[in-house]
């Protein structure tokens, strides 16, 4: 693997003791989940990403660190125009292999349990877990997309203008009905 090649499987606990590091950028069309969110091309888009394991030997886990930064092309719900979204992140996860684990971190701590190896005596760690990383990624940048993506102050496009809402001011059909009820009456 080249330097400049980005892992997107790794097994954690192995590449944290050799002391993984990564630094570059990515086109945002290999983040597939985000991409069909975006609107127009997303070519000229890139990611840039800084992130390292380290392994916590008293502990038995690995921290995943990682700052992430990256615009996406979204459609804004007010103008309907492209808004850029940023998706800035920093994340200081930490791998567990098991959920006994969870309780040596702190309560505020995230993690992700990677899961138990079937064939290994309970409360073991597999260490040839695999991390698909760029899916980790990927899943921490989708929770900063906003569910209604907008500019801060934006034209609103389909606002009604002064002739729409003179249209609408029409007869009204119930009118009709309005003058029947009072000839009635009479």
């Amino acid at each position: 693997m080249s330097a400049n090649t980005f892992p997107a499987q790794i097994e954690p606990f192995k590449w944290a003791e050799q002391g993984f590091t990564w630094s570059g950028t990515l086109p945002l069309s290999r983040f597939a989940r985000i991409t069909r969110e975006a609107v127009g091309s997303v070519e000229d888009q890139r990611v840039q990403i800084n992130c390292k394991l380290s392994m916590d030997a008293y502990l038995r886990l690995v921290w995943f660190d990682a700052e992430v930064s990256a615009q996406a092309p979204m459609e804004c719900q007010r103008c309907l125009d492209t808004v850029h979204i940023p998706l800035d992140l920093k994340m200081h996860l930490a791998l567990v292999e098991n959920e006994s684990l969870i309780e040596r971190l702190d309560e505020d701590a995230d993690f992700i349990v990677l899961g138990e190896n079937e064939s290994s005596t309970k409360g073991s760690i597999d260490h040839n877990a695999v991390v698909d990383l760029l899916a980790l990624i990927e899943d921490e940048l989708l929770l900063l997309v906003p569910l209604s993506p907008r500019h801060d102050v934006c034209q609103h496009k389909h606002q009604p203008t002064e002739q729409d809402v003179a249209e609408e001011k029409r007869d009204n059909p119930f009118d009709v009905l309005a003058s029947l009820k009072g000839k009635l009456n009479s």
